[in-house]
């Protein structure tokens, strides 16, 4: 399976899903759609590279004490943001990526690099 099908096949999983808001990121850079030859040229850079393929936040509940009722557990919900990298066959991460990954991940993020279905689904605790 090709790695853009790959990705589709992963969007639509969590896309069906209630507990998860997630999107695709394309890097790169782009001239405006209106620009025209002849006009100067303004570049549109999309995302730094580096950037993940998909980034999303996943609705935790956590179960914690009522501060008005200490003796009372209550469902909170918490968002955990976690970014998920795609790569088919032998593909590897690339320096920029790797990088990318230890900023998101020293601030807390989850990062997902993902092989597989296997790969998003234990990275995210999940069941499909």
């Amino acid at each position: 399976m090709a790695e853009a099908s790959f990705m589709a096949d992963v969007r639509l999983a969590l896309g069906l899903r209630q507990d998860i808001f997630m999107f695709r990121i394309n890097t790169g850079k782009f001239l405006p759609i209106d620009w025209r030859p002849g006009m100067p040229k303004r570049v549109i850079e999309s995302a730094p590279p580096g950037t993940p393929d998909l980034l999303g936040v996943q609705q935790l509940a956590v179960s914690m004490i009522e501060p008005a009722d200490p003796g009372r557990l209550v469902d909170r919900y918490i968002g955990r943001a976690f970014a998920i990298e795609t790569k088919h066959g032998k593909g590897q991460q690339r320096e920029v990526q790797k990088r990318w990954q230890e900023a998101w991940e020293k601030r807390g993020g989850l990062y997902i690099l993902a092989y597989t279905m296997d790969d998003v689904i234990s990275g995210l605790g999940i069941e499909l």
